[in-house]
């Protein structure tokens, strides 16, 4: 079955009301989808992507403070994260569930998450979004301010 993408944003019938959380929503599904699709080719799945560029970018983090910043309940994690270990991607066993554990890459660990990266730069390449590099940074920055101002 051919997709056929509609290229007007959804106006809830006014063209002058454009729905921007919708199509950012509609965007995100597509997104979640290319993303999955690399993190395969990477030999991880975008949740175990999603914890390892966590710890590597703060050596010690917690479950719960994974959970935050992937905005999700850290018990989702779990298995995530047991996973992580029996593959040797992150230090530790699974026992000792409730206390708390501050989390760090291994060697393998940091060598998934290295061959994860190129997949990730190349979802992210701006001409291949049909953007400028500005343009991309530009958008980066308003999604970062609209989701803060979710947040309140």
């Amino acid at each position: 079955m051919e997709r056929v993408m509609n290229d007007q944003p959804r106006s809830a019938g006014d063209p002058g009301q454009p729905l921007l959380l919708w199509e950012v929503q509609q965007t995100a599904r597509l997104v979640a989808r290319r993303f999955d699709e690399a993190m395969r080719s990477a030999g991880i799945s975008t949740s175990e992507f999603g914890v390892l560029a966590c710890v590597n970018d703060e050596p010690g983090i917690t479950q719960a403070g994974i959970a935050r910043q992937l905005e999700i309940r850290p018990q989702a994690l779990t298995s995530t994260i047991d996973k992580l270990r029996r593959r040797g991607y992150i230090p530790g066993d699974s026992q000792g569930r409730g206390r708390r554990s501050d989390l760090t890459l291994t060697d393998a660990g940091r060598t998934a998450l290295d061959t994860a990266w190129p997949f990730v730069i190349a979802l992210n390449d701006p001409e291949k979004l049909g953007m400028s590099p500005g343009e991309t940074e530009a958008m980066c920055r308003r999604l970062v301010y609209v989701r803060q101002r979710l947040y309140k």
